[in-house]
């Protein structure tokens, strides 16, 4: 951008004070506070992350203090508009990528993360470290299907979802893989965990819905820490079979036809 003789322009970064750009390539790195400005007039202004300084040579000021209030003026307008229309197209393009990676990895009827994100993070973990595996299934879904319609079954999903991630979200992740299974891993405060389940369960008894008045949840759940594993695939398959086994016992106990189920 050119400049008046015995004018220079100075951009630093709002926290560091560190100059990113200047008129002057010598002032570029150093802070702006250190910069000699004892025979200038300068005027600064603070426009989001950066600092815009506009220096005058005090002679060149005497000579013509109208035209370079003028020139200043014009000066950081066109700096504020610049470095306000450069950050509103980052902000703009953060927000589409995170929106766009959001869409991506959330189921569109639960909004808990999808397989898709599911299938990312699984291949992250660290069996070396402890995190809990929990396997969840929704009972009496097709019942209630079949008997009030599927606005009964999206209203048991959703319902089954808010609970998981109203009790484990804070600790961990909530997926959903697909129909009424989900899946939960938690990755921190693991010596609660027995006290998340619990709040868990209360919030699943206490719900009563506008189609389906109860609902119940089976699931099975294994620690990392419970023996040494040959793959994670080891332990969610352990945690499915755990999950099957009380689904078993509560058909089991409410005399349900589990093949209707």
């Amino acid at each position: 951008m050119p400049v008046y003789k015995g004018m220079e322009i100075l951009v630093a970064d709002a926290d560091t004070k560190i100059v990113a750009g200047a008129t002057d390539s010598s002032k570029i790195g150093q802070e702006i506070d250190s910069i000699d400005m004892r025979n200038y007039r300068c005027v600064e202004k603070q426009d989001g992350a950066y600092i815009v300084a506009v220096m005058v040579e005090d002679s060149y000021y005497l000579q013509g203090s109208l035209l370079a209030i003028l020139i200043v003026g014009i000066y950081l307008t066109l700096a504020s508009c610049c470095m306000v229309y450069m950050l509103s197209k980052v902000m703009k393009e953060k927000y589409e990528k995170e929106k766009f990676r959001y869409t991506l990895n959330t189921d569109e009827l639960t909004r808990c993360y999808n397989r898709r994100a599911y299938e990312e993070d699984i291949n992250k973990l660290d069996l070396t470290k402890e995190w809990v595996y929990v396997s969840m299934d929704i009972n009496g879904l097709k019942n209630a299907n079949d008997s009030f319609g599927h606005a009964a079954g999206d209203e048991l999903i959703r319902a089954a979802a808010d609970c998981m991630k109203n009790s484990f979200s804070e600790h961990g992740k909530v997926y959903r893989m697909g129909g009424d299974e989900f899946v939960v891993i938690i990755t921190k405060d693991i010596p609660q965990f027995e006290n998340l389940l619990r709040a868990f369960e209360q919030r699943v008894e206490s719900w009563h819905g506008e189609f389906v008045e109860s609902m119940a949840v089976s699931y099975g759940y294994v620690f990392s820490s419970e023996r040494k594993w040959n793959s994670i695939f080891d332990i969610s398959k352990a945690s499915d079979e755990r999950m099957y086994e009380s689904k078993k016992q509560y058909y089991t106990r409410s005399g349900m036809d589990r093949s209707r189920q």
